[in-house]
């Protein structure tokens, strides 16, 4: 009974000499053996495996890549003593040819000894003892045939099967051939092309090469041909391992590999399941791992035209019913954009315990992952840059991913929004990072491609999904109307690529740019809370709750270290200098090609753009998403205020001119928080940092001819309109009003302001009774806030005489009335600084009647709160906690006075004031001013003369009223209850009015005052029978 062991030798032999017998099995050396389709070869062998299939026959590949090391090749001293002699001379002349020359001196023995070196056999029994494989067996068939016992060509089928088949070699099939490939491979390189002997020795090298390279497709494809059980190669395990290392795959084995699989459906089905395990490998890896063979192993891939087209022909590649946060995971190149600093486990390694350790550490951590997070989104762009070149059917799959992943994720921006139903941020701000630098190309100085980028692409079949986006000036049903009628025609790749980076801007790092501030709130309230908790938690003690509430207090205390953790991690990504460098350049191209958009040839920025534009929108401009706008304030605003040494000079003057553009014309933009980023952009611009004092607008806003035109009046206008939104306008109005201090130093400036006074005072009079407005309510509700600190100050001084929970309430309402006082006083001393400087420059602007008589009673009801009898109630510990330094305030008030005190209109209007004026008050501030020395003796001069022209006019207000007597009501304003010097009636209610009152009124509110309804100063009209009874009850007295 025959063994298995026998049986298996049979069948051995059996192939050997049914390959010794084919006609193409044993040609002289200088006729490479022929082997077959390897089609053929798997159909042979499943209908006869005594067969033995025969490699197929390629066109041998041009060597291009490194040439491989010799790490982890087995050699004998004869090895290495030809292989350098190979290195050292071409063959032929000195070395491996000198060699043969003294051994053999024919070409067949070189032949000989040059495969014994390149497969690490021998046919001589010594061999074995030299590190080469003695194939005894056959040895002794050559020998019974007798044929020469040599290698040559001719018999490198045999000698392989021989080998491969055997327990000879200790390593898998696979590696053997392949170390055979890059030994033929180096002795190949080290040819020197010539005639004669060089051609045939090229010749033999070539086979060899080939044949290791077909049997390895062998090894992947029909593994169970060779009786190995470690025949049998997983490519994904081949392709993560570096060229140059042992078992590693050299770029031209790879190319030569690869580009059999048209030609071979097996080795393209074992591909491209090697390029999906691949990918769902590395989804179960993070940046803290060993993850980077598999960015190479890619790399490797997509250099490769057919395998660049198997990766995308995948059906993982994009699958059709992919969701959101399924799309780092379960698309082939999703795993590989995934990994960052962000990720939950090198979030952790990286920057747990954060409070604890030292800034240097915490320094070193970030400069680390930073470096690691720059080489992994260059090597994503070399992946992606090299995916969209190889042919046009990549690109536009490369281009389909990145659009199906900014369409999924429109819910990144929302309010509230489930991380598990969205894309991360790590995964998303490398997707930005990416497309970001494919925008690069097209992006020069001159502007030269600005034209390729085409607004039409938005109404042609476009990859973007706009329509339910908000736009900038047109609402739903004209948006909708407006994106349903298709355009005509193709799209370039600049369109394509340019918008898809606008999109993955807002969805990708502007969403986590507005989390980074968001964290950062949230994480200073709840340890405030956990600080609150900590100090009640002598209430529970001796308690059943104290367990339960040591548990809550734990809870909140790991919330807030992983959110510490993460923070860091984002000042990792957000942090990079290099990389928001990119988002600058990227955002400055997008301000050229709106300001494009609205010019009136569509010629900026060849011409410079002229203000203010056409009072019509482009449909162009007014159907854009607000996030083009809005992309622009958050880039800019965040850089401004974390990284503002990173704007450089050229990136400034388009910056400036953008903002100014979009203020003063403010109809172009309808949603008012849009616009607020604008003013945002410039008062980060020019806040002062290390490498420029000015800021990063400074010089551009102080010298740069189109701000100094039309920036003072755009200021006033947004200043103007932002009146309706309660909630913004007065961070907007702060800052304005630093903004406007700053440009103060420029004449130009107050130049531009003194005209806008003469030429358009009904702007100038809104603008300033808008700011007085604020002075009074900001100034009111600070001192308010101030009041109710030192009432609550003082009621817990004595809390030993509350219980707990009086207490408690205490405290909140403290922490409130702090908050107040320090958030209105801060905008409360820069409008009165503002209101200082005005008056200084325009003091008869501010003498007009609509506003003298508000100004002053606004300067009187401050000045009675500061010096007044309830000046007590504004003492309170740590006043400087608050921004409240009332010597500062009365310096400033008394400066407003003295600005106006030639004013005969304001020394009336002091007069006039019933409610807050009264001469002791003066009296008071004088005293103050002279103890504490805070203004000049000619100052308090002038002040004491004001104060004596104001008692002399309301001395005589008096006695103008004892000669007119008691007034009729019909004469008497129904608002002020003054006389009416300029009665009109007003359209809607019918009521009878004075023309200065309801013009004030309008001022604030653009309603009528009785019944609400819209009102404007043109809509009254002349009361003809007040005017005739005025007169007549004037003329009687």
């Amino acid at each position: 009974m025959a063994t298995p062991d026998s049986d298996m030798e049979k069948i051995r032999l059996k192939r050997l000499a049914k390959l010794q017998s084919s006609p193409g099995s044993s040609p002289a050396p200088e006729q490479p053996s022929q082997a077959a389709d390897p089609s053929t070869v798997r159909k042979a062998l499943v209908e006869n495996p005594s067969v033995t299939p025969q490699p197929s026959s390629p066109a041998v590949a041009k060597p291009i890549g490194r040439a491989p090391t010799k790490q982890g090749i087995t050699e004998s001293p004869s090895e290495v003593s030809l292989a350098k002699k190979a290195r050292v001379s071409p063959p032929g002349s000195s070395g491996l040819a000198s060699s043969a020359a003294r051994d053999v001196q024919t070409l067949e023995g070189w032949e000989d000894k040059t495969l014994s070196v390149i497969f690490r056999i021998s046919l001589q029994p010594g061999g074995t003892r030299n590190g080469h494989y003695h194939l005894g067996r056959l040895q002794t068939e050559l020998e019974a045939e007798g044929e020469p016992v040599r290698l040559a060509t001719g018999i490198l089928d045999q000698a392989i099967l021989s080998i491969v088949s055997s327990d000879y070699i200790k390593e898998s099939p696979f590696d053997y051939l392949l170390s055979c490939w890059k030994r033929a491979a180096h002795f190949q390189r080290n040819m020197r092309p010539g005639a004669g002997s060089e051609e045939v020795k090229s010749t033999v090298l070539a086979e060899a090469k080939r044949m290791a390279m077909c049997y390895a497709e062998y090894c992947i494809t029909m593994p169970e041909m060779f009786e190995n059980v470690n025949a049998s190669v997983q490519l994904e395990d081949k392709l993560v391992i570096d060229s140059d290392e042992e078992g590693g795959m050299p770029l031209e084995f790879l190319q030569e590999l690869a580009g059999k699989v048209e030609e071979e459906p097996a080795l393209e089905e074992a591909f491209q399941r090697a390029i999906e395990t691949l990918s769902r490998k590395l989804s179960t890896l993070e940046m803290c791992d060993v993850y980077k063979p598999y960015l190479y192993a890619l790399m490797r891939i997509v250099s490769n035209k057919s395998l660049a087209t198997l990766l995308i022909k995948s059906p993982v590649f994009l699958p059709p019913d992919i969701e959101a946060q399924t799309m780092e995971t379960g698309t082939l190149l999703g795993p590989y954009f995934r990994l960052s600093p962000l990720q939950n486990r090198t979030t952790d390694l990286y920057f747990s315990g954060v409070k604890a350790r030292t800034a240097t550490a915490l320094s070193d951590a970030s400069r680390a992952l930073r470096m690691t997070l720059q080489t992994t989104q260059d090597q994503l762009f070399q992946i992606v840059n090299t995916l969209i070149r190889v042919s046009p059917e990549t690109r536009s799959k490369v281009l389909d991913w990145f659009a199906k992943i900014v369409n999924l994720n429109t819910k990144r921006t929302a309010i509230q929004v489930d991380p598990a139903t969205v894309a991360s941020d790590g995964f998303m701000l490398n997707v930005t990072a990416v497309l970001t630098r494919l925008c690069e190309p097209f992006m020069d100085t001159s502007y030269s491609k600005i034209g390729k980028v085409e607004v039409e692409y938005l109404r042609r079949n476009s990859r973007l999904n706009v329509v339910l986006e908000t736009k900038l000036n047109a609402d739903e049903h004209a948006s909708e109307a407006y994106y349903s009628t298709k355009l005509d025609g193709g799209s370039n790749f600049i369109s394509e690529v340019f918008f898809l980076t606008v999109a993955a801007h807002h969805y990708g790092l502007g969403a986590t740019e507005v989390l980074h501030d968001d964290l950062a709130k949230r994480l200073h309230e709840l340890e405030k809370h956990v600080e609150q908790l900590q100090q009640d938690r002598d209430r529970w003690i001796n308690t059943p709750q104290l367990v339960r509430y040591d548990q809550n207090l734990g809870r909140l205390r790991d919330r807030i270290e992983k959110g510490h953790s993460y923070k860091y991690a984002l000042d990792v990504v957000l942090y990079d200098a290099n990389s928001q460098s990119r988002t600058l350049l990227f955002m400055r191209y997008l301000t050229t090609w709106i300001l494009r958009l609205v010019s009136p040839n569509k010629n900026y920025p060849q011409n410079r753009l002229s203000l203010p534009l056409p009072d019509t929108t482009p449909d162009e401009f007014a159907m854009l998403p607000e996030y083009f706008v809005e992309n622009i304030g958050l880039c800019f605003g965040f850089v401004g205020r974390w990284l503002p040494h990173i704007v450089i000079s050229t990136q400034t003057e388009e910056l400036v001119t953008f903002s100014i553009t979009f203020l003063r014309n403010s109809t172009y933009i309808r949603n008012p928080h849009l616009k607020s980023k604008l003013v945002e952009i410039l008062f980060y611009g020019i806040q002062p940092n290390r490498v420029k004092p000015n800021g990063m607008l400074g010089d551009t806003i102080m010298g740069n001819q189109f701000a100094l035109q039309h920036l003072m009046h755009a200021l006033m206008n947004f200043y103007i309109e932002i009146e309706s939104q309660y909630y913004q306008k007065f961070t907007v109005r702060y800052h304005i009003s630093e903004l406007i201090k700053r440009m103060w130093d420029n004449h130009s400036y107050r130049e531009k302001l003194e005209i806008e006074s003469r030429l358009n005072p009904d702007f100038f009079i809104r603008f300033v009774a808008l700011l007085l407005n604020d002075v009074t309510y900001v100034m009111d509700n600070s001192l308010t806030a101030l009041g109710d600190i030192h009432k609550i100050q003082r009621e817990l001084e004595t809390s030993s005489f509350m219980t707990d929970q009086e207490k408690e309430e205490k405290e909140k309402a403290l922490d409130k009335a702090e908050k107040d006082a320090s958030s209105y006083m801060t905008l409360g001393n820069e409008t009165v600084a503002m209101l200082k400087l005005f008056t200084a420059a325009l003091a008869d602007a501010f003498s007009q009647p609509e506003i003298v008589h508000r100004l002053a009673g606004m300067l009187d009801y401050n000045l009675d709160a500061l010096v007044g009898p309830r000046c007590s109630n504004l003492k309170v510990k740590n006043p400087e906690k608050y921004g409240f330094n009332p010597k500062v305030l009365l310096v400033d008030f008394s400066e407003v006075y003295l600005n106006l005190r030639k004013s005969p209109s304001f020394i009336e209007a002091i007069a006039k004031d019933g409610r807050s004026y009264r001469p002791e008050i003066f009296n008071r501030l004088q005293e103050l001013l002279t103890r504490f020395e805070l203004r000049s003796r000619q100052e308090r001069a002038d002040l004491a003369k004001l104060a004596q022209e104001v008692e002399e006019m309301k001395r005589l207000e008096e006695l103008g009223e004892e000669e007119l007597g008691e007034i009729p009501d019909e004469f008497l304003d129904p608002i002020l209850s003054t006389l009416m010097q300029d009665p009109v009636i007003l359209p809607s209610s019918r009521f009878t009015i004075d023309r200065g009152t309801i013009k004030t009124h309008l001022l604030s509110d653009p309603r009528d005052p009785f019944n609400r309804s819209p009102l404007k100063i043109e809509d009254v009209a002349p009361s003809m029978d007040s005017n005739s009874q005025f007169i007549h009850f004037e003329t009687s007295f």
